[in-house]
């Protein structure tokens, strides 16, 4: 029997956002991503699972904003907080739907598990 690839699965779901549309906007609010001219890029990266928490396979866009009031705090947690509901209570059609948020998020989990799968003991042993 074989077993189903999580990271596949979800994959199948949630597409390859950095090669669609979907890099131009906000994962949480929505807001366009460039900068203007001379000034810094509102663009980033915002690493689902903090790095401060061993994360750094899967990123999403984000605006600075947003970013830095994610900052070290994990997605399930970040969603909760009232900077998140406000930004929500924007209605924009580029923000990313909260099933894909969590569907990032479990991606997120499974890739971090597989990088730390060589450091686990053989539970067989």
């Amino acid at each position: 029997m074989s077993q189903a690839n999580p990271i596949a699965l979800i994959s199948r779901k949630t597409g390859n956002w950095w090669a669609d549309d979907r890099r131009h906007w906000c994962a949480y609010c929505g807001d366009k991503l460039e900068g203007k001219a001379g000034s810094t890029p509102k663009a980033t990266r915002d690493h689902v699972l903090p790095r401060a928490h061993l994360g750094r396979h899967v990123t999403i866009p984000a605006c600075r904003p947003c970013n830095q009031a994610k900052a070290n705090t994990s997605l399930p947690d970040f969603l909760l907080t009232p900077y998140f509901a406000s930004v929500r209570a924007r209605e924009r059609s580029t923000r990313w739907p909260l099933r894909d948020l969590w569907l990032v998020m479990a991606l997120a989990a499974v890739e971090q598990a597989r990088s730390l799968s060589d450091t686990w003991p053989d539970s067989s042993a």
